[in-house]
């Protein structure tokens, strides 16, 4: 990876932790890596996965498969005050942690587990044991240690402790009469940033940079390979679709419609294939292969004994191709030697020009790993219809994911949207920087519900949205007639009763857009922690860490900053229950409306945020501006919470998260936005951002003015 490369990694990797660790109202760097690690690596993970915490028994996170567990052990150095990853070697604790994970493996069933999700583990464990243990010669459960570091990787001492740790796992291990199979690996921060760089690359250019748009793919013979009317059928050197998927990472799957690379059981038990030797050699029989297209490629020759393939696509056999890489990295030299010479995979090769419509190729092919529920309707008529709705709008509705990427390398070949180009979708910044209006429908779909009543859901069920036939209904071809505050909150409630026609896509836009404006207004757990300590002449060199803290903890202006860091969500839940009220059964029709209005306006066509951004935290807005006038009373609301019960109620939440996003903080949110509207239409707010709140009308009536007068 290059050196450009690897520092905008570094600096996206710190902001995901500090993402993380503030959202779940963690208490470490480490538990917000740990999360984070996770999801780089390719893990979809519930949170009973994570262990991590007093009690853990050296286990962080685990995942399982049919035939054993991935267990994983993290190590963190906690972020600077100035929010750089600190990537010195670790000691010898980590290889410490995955001893004792061995220990408690092989150890019989412990009494004294206080941790909670370790008890779900330890039951996953148990069963895995107990379903073998009676079979005359038991499966053995494989058990994959992995070492995540934060880091370079460890100190001389420590790596040559872990070498003895993993000689050790060659001897015979068993639990009872059930035969364990230990790997163990290091992970590096390096290994991390190259792992992540390739499930984001979307260019062809190689992990250097360079560019590079031809593969080499070997087959097994020559004279075997099945050539007719431009295609060709062969078995092909499974390490060639390594070393491809290693030099362009996703890129190569562009013509794919699975969204991203994660970790399945699929997976798992390709991997396990080819871990051994015997299978390694039978895995042409035992898989079903790889499609591939191509814009051209060249047959092979007695000169050059391989196909070499431009612009590659593979468009069935994404998790094969993942899976192998994963297999063959963790490897032994004398084993990856082997597998070069003696892993096969089919490979059906096919030009571009070859099909009439790739994307029945894409579906037809797509049938052993389950595709994930987002891209199975991403050629759904409601979908394809609001790409193009959206497109009206000036903005590119991303209906799965890579999308925009595929659209801007060629939008010719983007058939749903007709004389669109990337310009239509291109604004510039001040800088002269070209800035891309498009949302993520995942991301849509979010803010949606939130808009509508359900931030809780939006956050904690998000996977529901395409795998529930009935909450993707309920989003996408439905408008709700009522708020969810109505319905206290029950989306079963509210699915009952909604109007038989798809959501405004003006109105989604402007729930989508006051999300992100929440979230690049509040401040920062960093920004927020620096100007607490400026303000309050903190003097962090010569007062402890806890003591720091517990100051910040009774200063309101620093919790009201950290509140309002996790409740972009409930931000956007405010907007629409204040809409709702307001507008009624216009609420269908006003999208348009809001998107003109001011600082939207903004925002949708110029998505100049920090500009926005300047004028609402310096009260320099238009009297009419309601995204600006909002977000002051979602301040306000939230700082009155603070003064009350809810204070204690937050500072000693088991999980922080939870709280603000539970519907009994939703509803005091909404029930102040009332109290609110009467107090202002009896008097007049003296607040700055209240100047447009005229007593008679109230809050509710200065929105309906803003969004419906003629100016």
């Amino acid at each position: 990876m290059s050196g450009t490369h690897k520092r905008n990694f570094l600096l996206e990797l710190a902001s995901a932790i500090r993402e993380e660790t503030s959202e779940r109202g963690l208490s470490s760097t480490g538990y917000g890596f740990n999360r984070v690690a996770a999801g780089w690596l390719g893990y979809e993970l519930d949170d009973s996965n994570f262990v991590d915490g007093a009690g853990d028994r050296g286990i962080d996170f685990w995942f399982e498969s049919d035939s054993g567990f991935d267990i994983f052990q993290c190590k963190s150095h906690e972020l600077s005050e100035t929010g750089d990853i600190d990537i010195l070697p670790f000691d010898n604790d980590g290889v410490l942690d995955l001893g004792r994970v061995k220990l408690f493996l092989e150890s019989d069933s412990p009494m004294d587990i206080q941790n909670e999700p370790l008890k779900k583990f330890r039951h996953a464990w148990e069963h895995a044991v107990s379903s073998r243990r009676t079979a005359k010669e038991p499966e053995p459960i494989s058990v994959n240690l992995r070492l995540v570091l934060l880091g370079e990787g460890l100190t001389n001492p420590a790596h040559n402790e872990f070498e003895d740790f993993c000689a050790s796992l060659t001897k015979a291990h068993s639990v009872g009469n059930v035969p364990l199979e230990y790997r163990a690996s290091l992970c590096t921060i390096d290994q991390l940033l190259e792992g992540r760089w390739r499930l984001e690359n979307r260019e062809w250019r190689d992990s250097k940079g360079a560019k590079k748009e031809t593969v080499d793919l070997r087959p097994e013979n020559i004279d075997e390979s099945l050539l007719k009317k431009g295609s060709a059928v062969f078995y092909c050197n499974a390490v060639d679709l390594v070393r491809a998927y290693q030099e362009f990472g996703y890129q190569l799957f562009e013509p794919n419609v699975r969204c991203n690379i994660t970790q399945s059981k699929v997976n798992a038990a390709i991997r396990e294939s080819v871990r051994h030797r015997l299978t390694r050699e039978e895995f042409r029989f035992l898989n079903n292969g790889v499609t591939v297209i191509c814009q051209s490629f060249q047959k092979p020759s007695s000169n050059r004994p391989y196909f070499r393939v431009t612009k590659p696509g593979v468009v069935n056999g994404l998790q094969t191709v993942f899976a192998l890489h994963e297999a063959y990295s963790e490897l032994s030299q004398a084993d990856k030697m082997h597998f070069e010479t003696n892993c096969q995979v089919l490979v059906r090769l096919l030009p571009e020009d070859s099909l009439k419509d790739v994307n029945r190729l894409v579906r037809a092919t797509n049938t052993q790993n389950p595709m994930q529920a987002r891209n199975l309707k991403s050629n759904n008529t409601e979908q394809v219809q609001f790409e193009r709705l959206f497109a009206e709008l000036g903005w590119f509705y991303e209906r799965k994911q890579g999308a925009w990427e595929a659209f801007a390398a060629d939008p010719r070949r983007w058939r749903t949207l007709h004389n669109k180009s990337k310009a239509h979708f291109q604004v510039q910044s001040s800088a002269g920087r070209p800035r891309m209006r498009r949302v993520d429908n995942e991301a849509l779909a979010q803010t949606w519900l939130s808009f509508t009543g359900f931030s809780e859901e939006a956050v904690q069920s998000k996977r529901q949205i395409f795998e529930a036939d009935d909450w993707y209904d309920f989003i996408f071809q439905h408008t709700p007639k009522r708020h969810g505050f109505d319905f206290n909150h029950k989306l079963d409630d509210a699915r009952q009763e909604c109007l038989n026609q798809a959501p405004s896509p003006a109105l989604m836009l402007s729930a989508y857009l006051s999300r992100e404006f929440a979230r690049k207004t509040a401040p920062t757990p960093k920004e927020n922690r620096e100007q607490a300590i400026k303000r309050l002449r903190i003097d962090t060199a010569s007062i402890p860490k806890e003591k720091v803290q517990e100051i910040l903890n009774d200063d309101n202006d620093f919790l009201l900053g950290q509140i309002l860091y996790g409740m972009s969500f409930e931000f956007v839940e405010l907007l629409g229950f204040i809409l709702y009220k307001v507008l009624e059964a216009e609420i269908s029709v006003i999208g348009p409306k809001i998107l003109s209005n001011e600082s939207f306006s903004t925002l949708c066509q110029q998505l100049d945020f920090d500009s926005v951004k300047k004028r609402v935290l310096e009260n320099q807005f238009g009297e009419k501006d309601v995204l600006a006038v909002l977000w002051w009373v979602f301040r306000h609301l939230v700082d009155e919470m603070l003064g009350g019960a809810w204070r204690s109620g937050y500072l000693t939440a088991r999980n922080r998260t939870r709280f603000i996003h539970s519907s009994e903080t939703r509803k005091r949110l909404e029930q102040g936005a009332l109290q609110l509207h009467q107090f202002t239409q009896r008097t007049q707010l003296t607040r700055p951002w209240a100047v447009g709140i005229k007593p008679g009308k109230g809050l509710f009536g200065f929105v309906r003015d803003a969004l419906t007068q003629t100016s």
